[in-house]
């Protein structure tokens, strides 16, 4: 379940973009992690045990002999 706010317009590097400078560094803050983008509010590229955006997933097809559903609501939801 994703919300409206999730669809960017652009590219994937627009898309990874926004994670590591819009999502992530508020996210880091919420959770008191200790990352550089949690104190700065950027993304600084870390190498810190906490850093929260050390996984992206792409999915580009569905994967074999798997259902998947991808939920948008129209609504902002979270960063």
């Amino acid at each position: 379940i994703a919300g409206r706010n999730k669809i960017i317009e652009g590219d994937i590097n627009t898309a990874i973009k926004r994670i590591k400078d819009w999502a992530s560094p508020p996210n880091a803050r919420r959770l008191n992690f200790k990352t550089p983008c949690a104190d700065s509010g950027f993304c600084s590229d870390c190498n810190s045990p906490d850093r929260i955006c050390r996984i992206i997933t792409i999915i580009e097809r569905k994967p074999r002999l798997t259902d998947f559903e991808v939920i948008l609501i129209n609504e902002d939801l979270g960063f």
